[in-house]
Formats: structure tokens, sequence, C-alpha cells
């Protein structure tokens, strides 16, 4: 793309006037997609250095970020009880956490939202599986966790009542915004909200949420929070232990304070415990999402009553990598092994 200077000379009238740029292609299946959110004039993050420079700042112009996570989570409730999907919401909010995970990253990835409806049942279903075989490849340990949240999209034959659902709930996540909240290359600024937590908080029934005691901190008291309780003397290698976390919203405020005062969450440690599956599975996937780092144990089970659960989440963490890199060391040797064949056919023929 040509960029406009605006101290080159005026041209002559001799020269030729600039070729028209065609029209941009219009958007097939898309019509209701938000515009795009207008950054403040975007400045680069800085190195951390004495003086701490001013980062800019992602607002959507059309409403707060934590308003645009409830309505989308709002939205997609809707969906997928109007479509008839059932009583489980691990569905629904895989779905989400897919599309949040879908690796496109920078100004323009919201504009996939298209793509994501161009798609039939089954390139959905292989879209998802992609996406989430990528990040277990990058993270098993995370990925692991979140296992409620993808296990389904391994059936074969879900069925067209289930089908139906989960397009529905793309369909409504997308065009209320998600990716504008989730595809910015910048974690900052995927990190201005907790969708997968407003999610369990609009989806799950109040029974649910009372057998669980589980209670929902506003991202403004956390905020609030994060930034009393986070001084200027924070300490690289410090690690942070949240025993009933929910889906991670301190750890998300906790982040943006640290970035804010150009300081990288991926020098400390995150460790973070909740008895509710899907809420520990949510924060593996926010823990991607908003960039944690490499320093993230997330574990699932009673903090009071079943021992030290970090200890055990450690453990498993170091399984889930130790499996990942013997399926790589297996299909690094049978690719390996069909050269040489390939070879020796080459040579005998």
């Amino acid at each position: 793309m040509s960029q406009l200077d605006l101290f080159a000379d005026a041209a002559t009238p001799d020269e030729p006037p600039a070729p028209i740029a065609p029209a941009a292609t219009p958007r097939r299946y898309l019509t209701g997609l938000p515009p795009a959110p207008t950054p403040v004039a975007p400045q680069p993050r800085p190195k951390p250095v004495a003086v701490k420079a001013t980062l800019g700042r992602y607002r959507p112009t059309q409403r707060n970020p934590h308003a645009t996570a409830f309505e989308i989570a709002e939205a997609v409730s809707y969906a997928w009880h109007h479509a008839q999907g059932g009583p489980g919401i691990e569905v629904p909010m895989g779905v989400v956490a897919t599309l949040a995970l879908w690796p496109l990253r920078g100004p323009d990835a919201y504009l996939a939202a298209d793509w994501w409806l161009s798609l039939d049942d089954d390139q959905l279903l292989t879209a998802f599986r992609e996406c989430w075989a990528r990040w277990w490849v990058m993270r098993p340990d995370l990925i692991d966790r979140a296992t409620p949240l993808h296990k389904w999209v391994e059936d074969e034959n879900p069925g067209p009542t289930r089908a139906r659902a989960v397009r529905a709930v793309v369909e409504a996540a997308l065009t209320k915004g998600l990716l504008h909240l989730t595809s910015n290359d910048d974690p900052y600024y995927r990190s201005t909200t907790d969708v997968m937590g407003a999610l369990l908080a609009i989806m799950r029934s109040k029974g649910a949420h009372d057998a669980l005691a589980e209670v929902h901190t506003p991202p403004e008291i956390a905020e609030l929070m994060a930034r009393m309780l986070l001084d200027d003397n924070l300490t690289p290698g410090m690690k942070f232990d949240e025993p009933a976390g929910g889906t991670g919203g301190m750890y998300r405020a906790a982040a943006q304070v640290m970035r804010e005062r150009n300081v990288d969450p991926h020098e400390f440690g995150w460790s973070l415990t909740d008895i509710d599956e899907l809420a520990a599975a949510g924060a593996a996937v926010n823990a991607i999402i908003w960039d944690l780092g490499p320093h993230v144990l997330i574990a699932c089970g009673d903090t009071l009553h079943d021992g030290n659960l970090i200890a055990k989440a450690a453990e498993r963490a170091r399984g889930a990598f130790e499996r990942r890199d013997e399926l790589h060391s297996q299909a690094a040797f049978l690719a390996a092994l069909q050269k040489v064949e390939a070879l020796v056919r080459k040579v005998a023929a």
C-alpha cells in the first residue's frame, strides 16, 4: 500500500493521474458487523526504561468493553437456547473460546467474521479442531485444562440440532463484536474485559451459581483493587496465587496495571484454583488471550479439602508437555521414515 508523502513536490500537469484504487469487495455474509473500533493514535510500546511512556488506549467507539462482553454473553445465551442447543453451556462457551483464540491478529482481523460465517457445518467443525490443535502444540498445559470447552468438537456426528445451535452462537458472538475485543495483536487491548467470565455469569443458572458459591466480581472493582494492591515495587519473579479465581478476572486487571507501568506479566508467576471446571477452563483460555506468559498454573478442585492443588497442577502441566514432545518426536520420526522410503522407491525405479 502506498503512503501519502506530505513533503513531496507538487505533481506537474504532465504527470498522469494516480490510478483509482478499486472499491473494497463487499462482505457477503456479515452485513451487521459493527464498524471497527477506532483506537487513539497508536503509539509503539516502549521497552522498559526508567521513565515510563504513556501508552495508547484502545476504546471501542460504540460502548464500554465490559458492557460489550455482557451483551455478547446475553446474545450467545439467547441464540443457544432459541436454537434448542441443550442444557449444557460448555458447547456455547467453547464456541466463543474458539473464536477468541483464532490466531489471526491485527487491526483488520475482525474481518475474519465474514470468513467464519461463510463456512458450512463440516468446515466450521474442522476450523474449530485446527484452532484447538494449534494451541495444544503451543500450550498443552492450558489446553488440557480447557478440555471441557473443546472435547465436544471431536464428536463425529453432533446432529443437526447442535450444528444449528453452534452456528447461531457463532453468528451472535461475531455480530455483537467479539473479534473487536479479542483479535488485536497487542495483549493489552485483548485484556480490556473478560468475555469468558461474562458468559459463565449469564449462562449458568442461579441454582448452579449458589451451589458452587460463585460470586462474580465486577471488573471495575477488580481494576480498582489491582491499582490499590500493586505498588511500584513489583519485582520480576514474584508469584501470585488466587485460591478461588473463577475465570481470572483479578489477574486480567493485574496484568493491565502491569502493562500500563511497562512491567511484563511474563516475568511473574500466576497460579489460580477454582472448584468449577468450566471456570478453570475459562481461566485457561483467558491466560492465552491475555498473554499472561509461560508461568501459569491453573488447578481445579476444592482448595480447603483437596490438598496442594497447585503442586498437582504443576505435575499435570509437566505431563502435558511431555506428551506433546513425545508425539512431536514420533511425528518427526515418521516424516523422516517416509522420506527414506520415498528415496528408496526412487532409486529402485
